[in-house]
This record gives structure tokens, C-alpha cells and sequence, in this order.
């Protein structure tokens, strides 16, 4: 979303604004994939295919430590980080 703030286009008919972002961000897409092995949250959390629980698991210690989600956002935010120093 922070990407398509500050270097998205605003007219569905500039396609060449819209190539151009398309690329940019499959590019910002590969170097996350890159670190974390995917984009898939579902993926990354290492919870396979098929449906999930009904029930929800109680928020332990244990349950935080399969989610690393703070490590990961800070992944995506580090990444993004870097790719508008370069743009500078």
C-alpha cells in the first residue's frame, strides 16, 4: 500500500504508469519471496494446505512463537525501507 502511496498512478487508462508500477512492485515481491520463501502468509506460517481449525487456538507464548509476524512485517517494511533510499 506504501509503495502504491507514493509511486502509484492515479488514471486506470496510463498504461505505461501502470507497467511501471506492476514491475515495481513484483520486484519488491521477488526480494520478500527472496527472504521469507513466500508471500503467502499461510505459507510462511508453515500451516499447509487444507482448512483451518474451527476453533481458535488460546494466544500463548507457544502459539506466538509458530507467528512470527512482527519479524515478518519488519521484513517487508525493511525492504521497502531500502527501495526508497535508492529512489532518492
Amino acid at each position: 500500500m506504501v509503495a502504491g502511496m507514493l509511486y502509484g498512478y492515479d488514471d486506470p487508462k496510463a498504461f505505461d504508469a501502470k507497467s511501471e508500477h506492476y514491475a515495481r512492485i513484483q520486484a519488491l515481491a521477488a526480494d520478500f519471496t527472496a527472504t521469507n520463501g513466500s508471500i503467502v502468509c499461510r505459507t510462511m506460517l508453515g500451516l499447509g494446505e487444507g482448512k483451518d481449525s474451527p476453533v481458535p487456538e488460546k494466544r500463548t507464548d507457544s502459539y506466538y512463537k509458530k507467528r512470527p509476524c512482527p519479524q515478518i512485517i519488519g521484513t517487508a517494511a525493511a525492504i521497502l525501507e531500502n527501495y526508497i533510499k535508492g529512489q532518492m
